[in-house]
């Protein structure tokens, strides 16, 4: 089968891009030709890249990404279009679909329906978008029931898996407070400080880490001067920090599954979140999902202080994490393609 993503893909960092990667990666194992049209330009085989100017990127990766969509799907005869978010992603699925004839999935990933959805212009290409795919899946059972409850239609839940070659404990000593995380509203940074503020408050000087970048990272430094927050930016091998870290805090209320929170999980690290629909499902049967700022502070400050309780969390959430696998998940894909094609679902 010849399987087209659009989508994020790396070396752009995030959860979209690590998700396609993987996902591409165990299909090719399961015996699949997966090609990709991305954004960021990659020198990867069987990864089309579209060139496209720094303002109004969407906008031009409609047209460029049409346009060199068709002729990947007329050179490598795809069989079936998979589009990874419901913007301009699923856009570009629908038109090719439309005028390939060929047909299409989309996988919608948290934000664009927590978030974008709810905007007034980019809700109404999310919905557009929603409307034109007959095959939905979501990356977690919360986005599945929503979306069945907006569209009044079935939608497949297949979860987000985890590289366990790369997140695993280690016996390494442990260190720090960690946030992970695109520094952009979304996924609200500005609680990690307030967290961090509230826990120097009460005494601890436990150092605190921020991985990511964003348009955020200037301010987010400035106000957190003198609280011992040490900003990496971006960094490719973040197994090597959460392996460490005593506790990570996840701090966005719209994550749709988490997987920082979950490659987190798989190293033995316990995480420590703000409710969101990704953090209750991965952690709310943990309780380690809450529901305020000052509910987060204090069980940080337990962790930190009380090692049999880390020690207890650690192994917690390190078990929860076996429950996922990206082989698990390209299996479940899979077969929803071979019934698409064959049966017609």
């Amino acid at each position: 089968m010849n399987i087209l993503f659009i989508g994020e893909y790396p070396p752009k960092i995030g959860g979209i891009s690590t998700h396609i990667y993987y996902l591409k990666k165990e299909l090719k194992n399961l015996g699949q030709n997966v090609f990709v049209l991305t954004y960021s330009p990659s020198s990867e085989e069987n990864v089309y890249s579209t060139r496209l100017p720094n303002k109004f990127r969407g906008f031009f990766f409609i047209i460029f990404g049409i346009i060199k969509g068709i002729i990947i799907i007329r050179k490598n005869r795809i069989d079936i279009i998979h589009s990874h978010f419901a913007t301009t992603p699923g856009l570009v699925g629908v038109f090719l679909s439309i005028l390939t004839r060929k047909k299409r999935i989309i996988t919608v990933h948290g934000s664009d329906v927590n978030v974008f959805l709810n905007k007034r212009f980019m809700g109404k290409i999310v919905k557009f978008v929603l409307h034109n795919h007959s095959v939905i899946i979501a990356v977690s059972p919360y986005l599945a029931d929503k979306l069945q409850e907006i569209l009044k239609k079935n939608i497949i839940s297949i979860p987000n898996g985890v590289d366990k070659f790369r997140f695993y404990p280690d016996n390494s000593q442990k260190k720090g407070i960690g946030f992970i995380g695109a520094l952009v509203n979304e996924k609200n940074p500005q609680a990690f400080i307030n967290i961090i503020r509230k826990i120097r408050a009460k005494g601890i000087d436990e150092p605190a880490f921020v991985i990511g970048n964003g348009y955020l990272k200037d301010e987010l430094e400035q106000i957190s001067s003198g609280l011992n927050i040490n900003f990496l930016g971006e960094i490719l091998d973040t197994e090597n920090y959460l392996k460490k870290f005593k506790v990570v805090i996840s701090t966005s209320t719209t994550e749709g599954f988490g997987l920082s929170i979950l490659d987190s999980m798989a190293c033995g690290t316990p995480v420590v979140s703000l409710k969101s629909p990704g953090s209750n499902y991965l952690l709310g049967d943990l309780n380690l999902s809450l529901d305020n700022e000052e509910s987060i502070t204090d069980l940080v400050e337990k962790i930190i202080k009380d090692s049999s309780l880390r020690s207890d969390l650690s192994k917690k959430v390190f078990e929860k994490s076996k429950l996922f696998s990206w082989d698990k998940c390209a299996i479940g894909v899979l077969n929803i393609y071979k019934d698409y094609l064959n049966k017609g679902m």
